[in-house]
């Protein structure tokens, strides 16, 4: 039997998770060059065909579990490097998979393209230089 009548706490506070608004973007053709793993060869291949995407965002993407994904379209590039601040690179190895005119959405692996609010980004192949 508990003799103390004081209240719960209060939950703490829980952290944002929101995904930041991409401001700008900037789409290029790059050649991939597949990450050099410790432990093991990577199953990706060096590929000349491949699109960057830089992104600047309005502030820092949260860090957690789920990592950020660009959805182009229909499809998912989720190789990613932070470059600076505010600022990430994707990489999509095979440039044949992305849909001319696909709209561009940045969100969470896992969570599908955003649909309250696109980036208002649309992948052109005249983008690319």
């Amino acid at each position: 039997m508990s003799g103390d009548s004081g209240q719960l706490l209060p939950n703490p506070p829980r952290a944002d998770f929101t995904m930041p608004r991409v401001v700008h973007m900037d789409i290029r053709r790059t050649t991939f060059e597949p990450p050099r793993l410790r432990n093991f060869e990577s199953s990706l291949k060096r590929s000349q065909d491949a699109v960057e995407f830089i992104v600047v965002t309005e502030s820092p993407i949260p860090i957690r579990n789920l990592g950020p994904v660009l959805y182009v379209g229909d499809e998912i590039v989720t190789e990613m490097t932070p470059v600076g601040p505010n600022t990430y690179r994707f990489i999509e190895p095979q440039r044949e998979s992305l849909r001319e005119g696909a709209p561009i959405s940045l969100n969470w692996a896992g969570q599908g393209p955003r649909t309250d609010e696109q980036t208002r980004f649309l992948y052109h192949l005249d983008s690319i230089s």
